[in-house]
């Protein structure tokens, strides 16, 4: 009795041992095609997807990242000759006042470098209030410039005298639009104006969907790192311990690589798809 059942359980053995290699072999060639063929297949068009996106985004708002530097350096140096007295109580007198100041710090880093903020610089949210900024400024000329006749002085003739680089900032922003135009109140106002409509307004919408691009990238990005590990995680469970866990353990987490892989192809597809269809 003692030895047919050692011969039974050895048989069983046996075919459990040839059965698991068999099983494990099929596993490991799973999860090989799925390292060397689907993930290099994922990062590869992933790549070329977001270098087109990273360099369309960029051929839009490096230009406009150099005509908002030099809108700042031009303020900057506009706004010096714009004189109140202190102890005047006219409110939006102080407030241009601060609206102008406030747009003057920004040029301080773009004089000291010597270059153009990056398009990297502000989010979506912060350039659309700035450019809100930019466009009370002509709010306050447009509609409250009656309150403030007779509270300030603007400077002109001595602008013109000292101002060179505040025209050749402007030139930047616009080239040709106002040539030979004189610094005053005016002035200032019409360029607030025209950048926010001309040069805001028709790419407003371009850091937004840049923005949520990025968010689809790096869920993308997550997916396809979560499936790596998880791959790499049942190769070295299954090199170490094949022997000791039950075979549906590593069978069960080839199932999971696999869906995962097929989701982030879907991903892959949807993220394709929006990269060809932002920034028209």
């Amino acid at each position: 009795m003692y030895l047919l059942l050692k011969y039974l359980i050895d048989k069983m053995w046996n075919s459990y041992c040839m059965f698991s290699n068999e099983h494990y072999s099929i596993a490991v060639t799973v999860l090989t095609a799925l390292l060397t063929g689907g993930f290099l297949m994922l990062f590869i068009e992933n790549r070329h997807i977001g270098d087109n996106v990273v360099n369309r985004y960029h051929f839009i708002m490096t230009p406009f990242m150099h005509r908002l530097s030099n809108f700042f350096k031009f303020i900057s140096s506009a706004k010096i000759y714009y004189v109140i007295n202190r102890a005047d109580k006219e409110v939006y007198v102080h407030d241009f006042k601060s609206l102008l100041d406030k747009m003057g710090k920004y040029a301080h880093p773009c004089i000291m470098s010597g270059q153009d903020y990056p398009c990297s610089k502000f989010s979506a949210q912060e350039l659309e209030m700035l450019c809100d900024d930019i466009n009370r400024i002509w709010y306050y000329w447009d509609d409250k410039h009656n309150y403030m006749q007779g509270h300030y002085v603007y400077e002109t003739d001595r602008a013109e005298r000292f101002a060179t680089l505040g025209h050749e900032y402007l030139k930047e922003v616009f080239p040709k639009e106002f040539d030979g135009e004189k610094f005053s109140m005016a002035l200032i106002s019409d360029v607030s104006g025209k950048f926010y409509t001309d040069v805001w307004q028709p790419i407003q919408h371009v850091p937004f969907q840049y923005e949520y691009w990025q968010k689809k990238d790096h869920k993308f990005k997550e997916l396809s790192i979560f499936t790596i590990c998880t791959s790499l995680i049942t190769l070295a469970l299954i090199l170490l311990l094949r022997y000791l866990l039950p075979m549906w353990i590593p069978t069960l987490l080839v199932i999971i690589c696999m869906a995962s892989l097929g989701y982030t192809l879907f991903e892959m597809i949807k993220l394709d798809d929006l990269s060809k269809n932002i920034f028209r």
